[in-house]
C-alpha cells in the first residue's frame, strides 16, 4: 500500500474507466481495478461505493452491501453510497434496514438550509422508489409514507402525487385522494389520468357536472383515455344538475 493520496484527477480517471468497463459488462475489469485501486491508496469512499455499484450490477447484493457500508465507515456524510445501499436492502426485501440508513440521511438534508436541488432530488427520487417497492409489497401504509416524504422534498413530482392519489383511492381514503387529485391538475393541467380519477371520485358524491367536465378535460389531454370516454358516453344520458 502506498502512503500517497489519489488527486481528484487520478480518481476521475478511476471512474471514467469503471463507467466504461461497467457499460460493457465488463465487471471483471472493474472489480480488478478498484481492488487494486484500495490496495495503492487504502479505504477510499468514492471506490468502495464504486465497487459496491459494481456488485450491485452482478446481483451480488451481499458484497454490495458491505461496500457500502464501507464507503459510509469513511465518509458517513457519503449520501450517494446511503442511497445506494438504502436501495440494495430494497432489492432484498429488508424494507425496515432500508427505513433506518434512509432515516439518518434524510436526518443530514434539511430542506430550510437551502440544500442543492440535485442531494434534494434524489433523496425524494429515493423515498418514491422505495414508495413502489412497499406498494408493490401490499404495504400500502409504508408506502403512503415513503411517497410524503418525496413529495415533502420535491413538491413538483406529479407521477408520484398521482401515485400517491391513486393508493388513497386503494386503501378507502376518497377525501385525501381527491385532495391529491386536484392539486395534480392545478400543477399539471394536462394529465389526463388525474382528470379521469377526479371526474370519478366527483361522480361518487353526486357532483355530476363537475365530473362530468374533468373526464372532457381527460379527452382533450387524451382522446385515448378508453375510461374517460366510457364515462362520457354515459353522462350523455344524465340530466342537467340543477
Amino acid at each position: 500500500m502506498t502512503t500517497a493520496t489519489p488527486t481528484r484527477a487520478e480518481l476521475a480517471e478511476i471512474g471514467k474507466k469503471i463507467n466504461l468497463y461497467l457499460s460493457v459488462n465488463r465487471f471483471d475489469a472493474a472489480e480488478k481495478l478498484l481492488k487494486a485501486t484500495l490496495g495503492d491508496y487504502g479505504p477510499l469512499a468514492n471506490i468502495h461505493n464504486l465497487l459496491g455499484v459494481t456488485y450491485h450490477k452482478q446481483s451480488r447484493f451481499l458484497d454490495a452491501i458491505k461496500e457500502f457500508n464501507r464507503a459510509l465507515a469513511v465518509n458517513p456524510g457519503f449520501i450517494e453510497a446511503a442511497l445506494n445501499l438504502s436501495a440494495t436492502l430494497c432489492d432484498l426485501s429488508r424494507y425496515d434496514d432500508a427505513r433506518a440508513v434512509f432515516g439518518q440521511i434524510t436526518a443530514q438534508v434539511n430542506p430550510k438550509k437551502k440544500q442543492p436541488d440535485l442531494v434534494l432530488g434524489r433523496l425524494a427520487n429515493q423515498h418514491a422508489s422505495n414508495g413502489r417497492a412497499y406498494e408493490e409489497s401490499g404495504m400500502f401504509g409504508d408506502a403512503i409514507q415513503e411517497y410524503r416524504k418525496a413529495l415533502s422534498l420535491f413538491e413538483r413530482m406529479p407521477d408520484v402525487k398521482l401515485r400517491l392519489a391513486k393508493l388513497y383511492v386503494r386503501v378507502g381514503q376518497q377525501d385525501k385522494a381527491r385532495q391529491e387529485f386536484e392539486e395534480i391538475v392545478k400543477l399539471a393541467p394536462d394529465v389526463a389520468d388525474a382528470h379521469t380519477w377526479l371526474g370519478i371520485l366527483y361522480y361518487k358524491l353526486g357532483r355530476k357536472d363537475q365530473a362530468r367536465r374533468h373526464w372532457e378535460r381527460a379527452q382533450q389531454a387524451d382522446p385515448n383515455d378508453a375510461t374517460a370516454r366510457a364515462y362520457l358516453k354515459l353522462s350523455r344520458e344524465w340530466s342537467p344538475e340543477a
